[in-house]
């Protein structure tokens, strides 16, 4: 999923190339490129999916959830789901916010650290310019020192009273006060290296500081922090933000995505809308709340109505392996997105997105959410037939865990090969002493054969694997 960024690095050699927020040693398997050693051609995405993913009817949740004879079966009781989240939350090393018991002052030192944090996950801590571009041309030096400055971190007030505030649609969490992203090559528009994470319409924000600009606050939800456009917010008070901190009653999407209503918000699997009534209306729909803003940026609880359909469940779905399976087959075929752009998912996001639907509130990070599972199985040292052993006994849904990646187990099929499904920005083959990266940017079903840049399969860099 997302990891610590090094300019000049294109991270992920065998998955998603890890957004900047994750492990530095998945960093320190891709160092050669930012040597130059890495300038391999590079197929397109169509050629590259049709290579690695399986198109028959191992690509379909039934196949799946028709050999999984147990899946049905509950396996943490919906009454057990807020013990289960708050061992997580503390396993977590304070990755995961518990907003409502959130100061309302902070001073600070409190301030500056977490947005030094924020610019050390993106390595704009050093005052060298990174090799990168911005609108297709190198970042200069005045571009950089200027995204920097614009933090405020010599302006930070004394004391700082927390302002509350929702989020009105999808939004960017960035690592910079700076909208126009910052890539590693000139044409590129899929990695940028300013992106953390996104958070869907609703989410509660701790709002911290202003930026120098005032176009942007630095802010902690959930599962992140960093810097947010103003104009995405809507400003409220403590008591109507914790009805979003805490609601009583909320549908959670089960869909890949849910625009509600009419292109007004776009929400992604495992969002909570909040609910204005506790049942389903005489006419079939839900009542809901959607936050929206007034001229001055307060927020208006807009109320409106959807439809009781499959794309949204109260409260969440089952915790079943094989509700794990199908919600993930739900994004089957939607392009890959770096920390969230494009309104996509990445590795860890997906992830994130599929579990919870069913309740568990996972980090947003590959590497924290292999430390948060309540089950999990070293295999460092292991050989393959031992690793492969231990798989075939794994329950359908588990996590598996690689540098900077990670990937929801299937699995095995008729002939016993495991399988898993994906969000995958690319893969590697070689040919003629040829290294070939392929992009493929897409979630997918696939087994573990596929090559990282050193000739080693996913099998064998599987490290761990992880269940509740």
């Amino acid at each position: 999923m997302c990891a610590v960024k090094i300019y000049g690095l294109q991270l992920t050699v065998y998955a998603a190339p890890l957004p900047m927020n994750s492990k530095l040693s998945s960093i320190i398997v891709s160092a050669a490129f930012a040597f130059g050693t890495f300038f391999a051609p590079t197929l397109s995405v169509p050629t590259a999916y049709a290579a690695l993913a399986v198109q028959d009817n191992r690509a379909t949740a039934d196949y799946w959830v028709n050999k999984n004879s147990s899946g049905e079966n509950v396996t943490v009781a919906t009454s057990d789901l807020n013990m289960l989240n708050l061992q997580i939350r503390q396993k977590s090393t304070n990755r995961i916010i518990e907003l409502d018991k959130y100061p309302e002052k902070v001073y600070p030192q409190w301030i500056k650290d977490k947005i030094t944090t924020a610019i050390t996950v993106g390595n704009f801590q050093k005052e060298e310019v990174p090799k990168l571009f911005k609108n297709g041309a190198a970042l200069t030096e005045y571009s950089y020192a200027q995204a920097k400055k614009n933090c405020g971190l010599e302006n930070v007030p004394e004391v700082c009273e927390v302002r509350y505030a929702l989020t009105i649609d999808r939004t960017n969490i960035r690592l910079l006060p700076e909208e126009i992203g910052w890539f590693e090559t000139q044409d590129d528009t899929h990695y940028d290296y300013l992106q953390g994470s996104a958070i869907d319409p609703g989410e509660p924000v701790a709002v911290l500081v202003d930026s120098i600009d005032k176009k942007f606050v630095f802010i902690e939800s959930r599962t992140y922090s960093g810097w947010v456009k103003s104009s995405a917010l809507a400003f409220t008070d403590k008591s109507t933000w914790m009805k979003y901190v805490k609601p009583k009653n909320y549908l959670t999407v089960t869909a890949s995505r849910k625009t509600v209503p009419e292109g007004k918000a776009f929400y992604q699997m495992g969002g909570k809308i909040l609910l204005r009534a506790a049942d389903v209306q005489k006419d079939g729909t839900w009542a809901i709340y959607v936050p929206s803003v007034d001229a001055n940026g307060t927020i208006i609880e807009q109320g409106l109505n959807i439809a009781k359909d499959n794309g949204v469940v109260k409260t969440a779905l089952p915790y079943t392996e094989n509700n794990l399976i199908r919600q993930a087959f739900r994004f089957l075929g939607e392009d890959y997105g770096w920390c969230g752009v494009e309104k996509n998912v990445d590795a860890s996001s997906f992830v994130q997105d599929v579990y919870r639907s069913v309740g568990i509130e996972l980090p947003r990070d590959a590497e924290r959410q292999e430390k948060v599972m309540a089950r999990s199985i070293s295999l460092e040292g292991m050989t393959r037939e031992q690793k492969l052993n231990i798989l075939k006994q794994s329950k359908a849904g588990s996590l598996l865990f690689a540098d900077g990646h990670v990937m929801i187990y299937l699995g095995t099929d008729d002939k016993g090969e495991p399988y898993v499904i994906h969000a995958i920005s690319s893969y590697f083959t070689f040919e003629n002493d040829k290294t070939v990266k392929h992009y493929v940017r897409k979630v997918l079903v696939s087994d573990l054969h596929f090559m990282n840049r050193n000739k080693v399969e996913m099998i064998d860099r599987i490290r761990t694997i992880g269940n509740f």
